[in-house]
């Protein structure tokens, strides 16, 4: 019995040693972790509302409100710049360092093995160079500018070197932070590209060109539809027109895999946002309101950072991006702007013919891949070689099919966004927004703008390849001469127009022989949505805006419900279509029938999946509005396809199976939030550290965005006032990324039921709360 016991405490000491010791990658080890001197324990809390006076070479001042939103006095530029920097360094490091460490291809060198093909991904690209050199070029084209993102860096610098580490996630990974360079905040943009305009859809595109009839494709797959709402009425400013003749690589109509492909390249489902502006004749009070809310994936932290600058150059305040010290939506004292992504297609795919995995065949000849390789240091292991194909194309893809492609993707060149929003800061008015704008590059963006004379427009802004006319997406021939593209040189803007108002919610530019990606493919429910909104109301304040940036209606429901009129329900289906008869289309958390229509409307999705892998043999699957169109059309008719009852019918028996298998014969009393919950993970996805939201609203058509992944990251209202600007925010989370923080998450509750806070846009200190 003694030896039982005494094997049993050895055991349990051995396994208490290996539980300790273990370091289960890229984690430390649980002992290391409960060191009090070097271990979690040691990571001081977070201090909350304070007033720090910075000093050395820049000398800013700042006050930390309770909400830990920063206002940053400086004297001049450089030291609001520097204050920034402090503030970043302070609440966002780790996220700051793992962006930069991203988009260098350097996060296997602190989270091993796991980020292998991230690193694999982003090093070829070579961004770490290109940021260097694009930081020496605005050394001598841009002083201010240089100057500026140099008092940053020391400002980010000045905190860590007299801070011990504030992120308890540093020891959780075993790791310190590194000291700052100035290019790195020139990295952050091709970051930001990568999450707004690295989609490749052109394979499935090109499969639309190859296997439909022309008419199939533009009743189901239109890239210019009829009645496209676009963000400007008409060209106010032409369309470029080439000047040269501009060869363009010729279409491939080669055979494409009919096996679904899952890519990570693809446009994330769901992603969007909004940004709209009323001028004073739409307002109850006289004065020129702007909204903005943009949709990402959602982290804790989230991926913009609330900031107030003054300076003598200028008082802005607004949303930044951790690692860049600029505004990149926000206002100053006489105009404000907001964001939201064009989703223009920058990537083209050239379809190769290759022999010993080696040779492609170019103008002729077979010739040799320029094959680079590099070294990626692999924490708690060896050190791997990479080695990347390219051509004169780009770089080499080898699809499962062992079919070989080159992609060039566009944002992956030089971009002067940083140089244009920080010119948008300094600006005035429309001349000098407009005049900042034209350097912009990627991503992409459509920037609403607003100003206290009551002036209101919108910049279609980013660099666009020009294609010939004709082009359609789809796959080019990489045998034939590769001449690379200009870029369009132009903006496409409105201003002031004769409808008082102005939106963007992802949508195309402008309709013309201009080809900017896939927008007609989609669905414009949101779009429609924000257009009869502000079409139909004359009376907007700031209220009233908050409520439509929390709007949840799907139009989708009206489209649906006319198929009900048209169609017979089967009699173990009406009790379904009663439910929802009287019905409002509003996807509301404690709403039985948003649960059911969602169900529903997932259906419709998966039918029309259906319909295109079965019978148009394609992949890509088409819009819930062109599949229900069809559905009514009494007129149009596929050859050799089920009967529109029958589909009709199908909807309605999944729909059916599914409510039953989930909620049995209980589904009328299931509320939408059983359903519509999701979570909001920590930013290096450690379990505990999250936020499940339970009683979420909206859908992927309301403007109330609410996917699987993407959502409202903040909501923005300016009031453009004169000498009275009134601004209304809230964070998807806080402002601080650190566990330890108060505000780590304070502001969740309140976006989680759309309650917004008034900021504090005030000259002086002594008028801070």
């Amino acid at each position: 019995m003694k030896l039982v016991k005494t094997t049993l405490i050895l055991v349990l000491c051995a396994g208490w040693i290996f539980i300790t010791t273990y370091k289960f990658k890229p984690l430390n080890s649980a002992g290391e972790l409960l060191t009090y001197k070097t271990g979690l324990l040691s990571v001081p809390l977070q201090v909350n509302g304070t007033k720090t006076y910075l000093g050395g070479e820049h000398k800013p001042v700042i006050y930390i409100d309770d909400i830990g939103i920063p206002h940053v006095y400086g004297n001049q530029n450089n030291d609001v710049a520097f204050g920034l920097g402090y503030m970043h360094a302070k609440d966002r490091y780790l996220q700051m360092e793992m962006i930069r460490r991203t988009v260098q291809g350097r996060l296997s060198e602190i989270l091993s093995v796991q980020t292998l093909n991230s690193d694999s991904f982003w090093r070829p690209y070579e961004f770490e160079r290109k940021s260097k050199e694009l930081l020496m070029e605005y050394k001598s084209d841009a002083p201010e500018l240089y100057q500026y993102l140099e008092a940053y860096t020391k400002g980010v610098n000045y905190y860590l070197e007299n801070n011990p580490v504030s992120d308890p996630l540093y020891k959780v990974i075993g790791e310190s932070p590194e000291i700052w360079k100035a290019e790195y905040s020139l990295l952050v943009t091709w970051y930001m590209s990568w999450s707004l305009t690295y989609f490749d859809r052109h394979l499935e595109q090109q499969e639309l060109l190859t296997e439909l009839t022309e008419d199939i494709r533009s009743y189901f797959y239109p890239l210019q539809p009829e009645n496209l709402k676009t963000i400007l009425a008409a060209p106010e400013t032409p369309a470029p027109t080439n000047k040269e003749s501009v060869h363009l690589e010729a279409i491939v109509h080669s055979s494409v895999s009919k096996e679904k492909r899952i890519s990570p390249n693809q446009f994330t489902e769901g992603m969007g946002s909004n940004n709209w502006v009323v001028n004073k004749n739409k307002t109850n009070h006289g004065s020129t309101i702007l909204a903005n809310d943009p949709h990402l994936s959602l982290t804790l932290p989230e991926a913009f950072y609330e900031a107030h600058l003054i300076s003598d150059q200028f008082e802005v305040y607004g949303f930044s991006v951790p690692g860049v010290p600029i505004i990149v939506s926000g206002h100053n004292r006489n105009i404000s702007w907001g964001i939201t992504n064009g989703e223009w297609d920058l990537i083209d795919r050239y379809k190769l013919k290759v022999k010993n995995d080696s040779l492609y065949f170019y103008e002729g000849e077979w010739v040799p891949f320029n094959t680079k390789k590099y070294n990626i240091k692999v924490k708690g292991s060896k050190e791997v070689v990479l080695k990347q194909d390219n051509s004169i194309h780009g770089k080499i893809i080898r699809e499962e099919n062992d079919e070989y492609y080159a992609q060039h993707w566009y944002a992956a060149g030089k971009s002067y966004s940083v140089k244009a929003i920080f010119n948008v800061m300094h600006s005035r008015n429309w001349k000098d927004f407009t005049q900042a704008l034209k350097i912009y590059g990627y991503p992409p963006q459509n920037f609403i703008y607003g100003d206290i004379d009551d002036n209101i427009g919108i910049v279609c802004a980013g660099k666009l390849p020009e294609r010939q006319n004709g082009f359609s997406g789809g796959i080019l021939d990489g045998s034939i001469t590769y001449e690379p593209l200009k870029v369009l040189d132009t903006l496409w803007y409105s201003f002031n127009p004769k409808e008082e108002f102005l939106f963007s919610a992802n949508q195309q530019p402008i309709q013309n022989d201009v080809y900017f990606g896939l927008h007609g493919l989609k669905d414009d429910y949101r779009v429609n949505r924000i257009h009869n909104l502000l079409k139909e109301k004359n009376d907007w304040d700031a209220q009233s805006v908050q409520q439509m940036q929390f709007d949840k209606v799907d139009l989708s429901f009206y489209d649906f419900k006319e198929l009900t009129k048209i169609f017979k329900v089967e009699s173990q289906y009406e009790p379904l279509i009663s439910f929802i008869k009287d019905w409002n289309g509003e996807m509301a958390e404690n709403d039985v029938r948003a649960m059911a229509y969602e169900v529903i409307r997932m259906s419709v999705e998966l039918e029309s999946q259906k319909f295109a892998l079965n019978h148009l043999k394609v992949n890509r699957v088409p819009a819930f509005k062109y599949f229900v169109k069809y559905l009514k059309d009494e007129v149009y008719q596929v050859s050799d396809t089920p009967p529109k009852e029958e589909l009709f019918s199908n909807i309605l028996k999944t729909a059916d199976s599914i409510l039953s298998a989930n909620f049995s014969d209980n589904w009328s009393n299931i509320k939408y939030k059983q359903i519509s919950n999701y979570t909001i993970n920590n930013i290096m996805y450690i379990p505990g550290l999250g936020e499940k939201i339970s009683e979420a609203n909206g859908n992927a058509n309301t403007i109330n965005l609410n996917t699987s992944y993407i959502h409202p990251v903040y909501r923005a209202i300016y009031d453009m006032k004169k000498d009275n600007i009134k601004s209304y925010t809230i964070l998807a989370g806080g402002q601080s990324g650190s566990i330890n923080s108060d505000h780590y998450k304070d502001q969740l509750t309140d976006w989680k039921k759309g309650g917004y806070k008034e900021t504090q846009f005030v000259k002086s200190p002594d008028e801070l709360k």
